[in-house]
């Protein structure tokens, strides 16, 4: 368990302590828990809490916490509110700045998890995984500020520090959907190679069963960004409806102004991240109508090569067909020249037919492809 105590004053000067002080009234407590320290104890977990915050978890709340596979939701009770939601943990790796830097991302790559906030007026409990990027960076930057204080009571001047419970959730909040928002660019590069894949000539598509994954993670990335913003709107909404006293100073109209916008950029980011997930998932849609279209397309035009061919030799069967007979009487038959004079009127038979079927553009239709076409005319 990681536990700090931040200590507002009316300057909003922070001051961070890792000991737990009995009165929080004058600041407010993060208790980060991982998820292992829940599930190996749950009751004793569940008593932690109330020790620590006089805050009793309800039994149903702490089944959410301890479920891995629970959707982003928000519920609330007459002591606090609980809000899950699904992290992102991706096996892409990340630079040293904690960037996302595969440029071929598959979806089917990208896994979640979740994190339960309980959240009262001076008190913010996490849960959380062990491995969480997000986390680590804020624990870290708290632990280096409550080192770098000489003495307990010292404070300094707050330079992006969380200046209330509900600030420092929308801060980890933020985070966190700023990981959904660093995937995009490679989701897009995985498939525009896709597209390729699918609209080559020379290598016969086979990797359908991979496709279809990708499809299918798309569709539950879409879902996933559909539950948050519904997680988060309920928060909001809760918010704005006061479900718990903030403190009366004079600056709590700017202060509930400020957590206000910043709530409403979340929905908004969660938003962007859905609707690229279904562009994306349209574009892989379109390409592969386009591989079936062109699949179609240059079956028709075997068709028709077979179709001219047939066309061609048909009468040429007929010839060879009539004077194939067994008869006795037959025109030219007994001619040194008939085999000449046959093989001349097929010659210009095939001839005959090869100028009908160009001057009908029926021959040499498509000698060039849509996209030669396409550059040919945005040449001119």
């Amino acid at each position: 368990m990681n536990a700090f105590f931040f200590r507002t004053s009316p300057n909003h000067v922070v001051s961070i302590h890792n000991d737990i002080p009995k009165n929080i009234s004058d600041g407010f407590l993060w208790l980060d828990f991982v998820r292992d320290e829940v599930i190996h104890a749950p009751e004793q977990w569940q008593q932690q809490v109330l020790s620590l915050t006089g805050t009793l978890i309800d039994e149903f709340h702490l089944a959410d916490v301890l479920n891995t596979q629970h959707p982003s939701a928000f519920d609330l009770t007459d002591d606090y509110q609980i809000l899950i939601f699904r992290k992102l943990m991706t096996s892409a790796q990340e630079d040293e700045r904690g960037k996302i830097n595969d440029t071929h991302l598959s979806p089917t790559q990208l896994h979640t998890t979740p994190v339960a906030f309980i959240l009262t007026e001076h008190i913010v409990i996490t849960v959380r995984e062990t491995d969480s990027p997000v986390f680590d960076v804020q624990l870290q930057k708290l632990k280096n500020l409550t080192l770098a204080q000489p003495h307990p009571d010292t404070t300094a001047k707050n330079k992006g520090m969380p200046s209330s419970s509900m600030d420092l959730c929308l801060k980890l909040l933020n985070a966190m959907i700023d990981k959904y928002l660093e995937v995009r660019a490679p989701l897009t590069d995985q498939i525009e190679h896709w597209q390729t894949a699918l609209l080559q000539e020379k290598k016969r598509f086979s990797e359908w069963a991979q496709l279809l994954r990708e499809s299918v993670a798309l569709q539950k990335l879409e879902n996933l960004c559909e539950e948050q913003i519904d997680a988060l709107q309920e928060f909001r909404d809760a918010f704005i409806d006061n479900q718990f006293d903030t403190d009366a100073s004079h600056t709590q109209p700017q202060r509930r102004d400020l957590m206000l916008v910043r709530l409403n950029d979340l929905i908004e980011h969660a938003n962007r991240v859905q609707k690229h997930a279904s562009r994306l998932e349209s574009a892989l849609k379109a390409a592969v109508d386009l591989h079936f279209s062109a699949s179609a397309n240059q079956t028709n035009e075997t068709m028709r090569f077979l179709a001219i061919l047939t066309a061609i030799f048909a009468p040429l069967t007929l010839l060879t067909g009539v004077y194939g007979m067994n008869f006795d009487a037959i025109p030219g038959l007994h001619n040194p020249r008939g085999f000449w004079f046959l093989l001349i009127a097929m010659v210009l038979v095939t001839l005959s037919l090869l100028y009908y079927f160009h001057r009908h553009r029926i021959v040499n239709r498509s000698e060039k492809s849509i996209a030669q076409l396409l550059s040919g005319e945005m040449d001119v």
